[in-house]
């Protein structure tokens, strides 16, 4: 059932933006803006990096930022106490900061009174009425599916995602140990959090493999149950790299224009290839999304 619409999510995201605009100088976490937005907490990070842009992070930075600028040109605060204001611990780091936006130091930005740089949303500070989502284009071909839970075992890797090869080498070892692997077995990756985001070093990701009978946890290896219900799906040719883009597409693209909510489970990776044998741009991934 499709419970949201295109100018739903419209509406969610500029609550989201509106918020933080009248709250820059408080703790601005993930639950609490995914709380305004009435998105899942799951999901949001991935919904508003997709339609604006920018992580929460940055988005909350650059408007800090902004409001710095605006305050250089009306006024003769120092620039210390502007950039403690926009939560920078040291002179020397909101200066190099506000210089990469810029282009200039704060001192010659007082002087030459310079505009802000356009931003992919059309957000700035104190304006959060031209509002509009980055086009992304189309996503690769969307289908909608019902399926049935399915029983997982698992090995969790923390770390950059690009690192986890070796977690994948000892499942499957342990689960060939186990004649687990043979011909229906899905190769799954539940991607716990988004790489544009979260420093790479906390980034989680579950290599995982389907099972059709019970598996009793053993140590690190651990089962779970994939959700069962409706998924949004695509299948994503290339790289590992390029699959953000795709992200962007369905999140910020796809579902809003179909008028499709997510759930409150997370969405997974299903690897059709292996990267070994397979050149890069021929793997295959299918992203399952969960939707209402």
């Amino acid at each position: 059932m499709k419970t949201a619409t295109g100018q739903d999510y419209h509406e969610r995201i500029l609550r989201v933006l509106v918020y933080l605009q009248e709250h820059l100088d408080e703790d601005l976490s993930l639950d609490r803006t995914a709380a305004v937005a009435a998105f899942s907490p799951y999901h949001f990070h991935r919904v508003f990096r997709a339609l604006t842009g920018e992580t929460i992070g940055e988005h909350v930075r650059r408007l800090r930022l902004e409001r710095a600028a605006q305050r250089l040109k009306r006024g003769d605060t120092p620039v210390t106490d502007l950039a403690f204001e926009a939560g920078f611990e040291s002179h020397e780091a909101f200066t190099r900061a506000f210089r990469a936006m810029f282009g200039v130091p704060p001192s010659e930005y007082r002087a030459a009174h310079r505009p802000p740089p356009d931003s992919a949303s059309g957000i700035h500070y104190g304006d959060a009425m031209n509002y509009h989502s980055p086009d992304y284009g189309e996503p690769p071909a969307m289908e909608v599916k019902d399926v049935p839970p399915a029983q997982v075992v698992f090995l969790r890797h923390v770390g950059p995602y690009d690192e986890a090869g070796k977690t994948w080498g000892r499942l499957m070892q342990w689960a060939g140990m186990r004649g687990l692997l043979g011909p229906g077995v899905r190769m799954i990756g539940i991607v716990h959090d988004d790489p544009e985001v979260t420093p790479p070093e906390k980034l989680r990701y579950d290599a995982a493999v389907t099972v059709t009978r019970p598996i009793e946890p053993q140590g690190e290896f651990g089962t779970l149950e994939l959700a069962g219900g409706r998924y949004a799906v695509a299948t994503h040719r290339g790289p590992y790299e390029a699959l953000s883009r795709t992200y962007h597409q369905i999140y910020g693209n796809w579902l809003p224009r179909q008028g499709h909510d997510v759930r409150d489970c997370p969405a997974f990776e299903e690897y059709l290839n292996s990267p070994q044998g397979t050149k890069p741009e021929e793997l295959l991934t299918r992203i399952w999304v969960p939707i209402r």
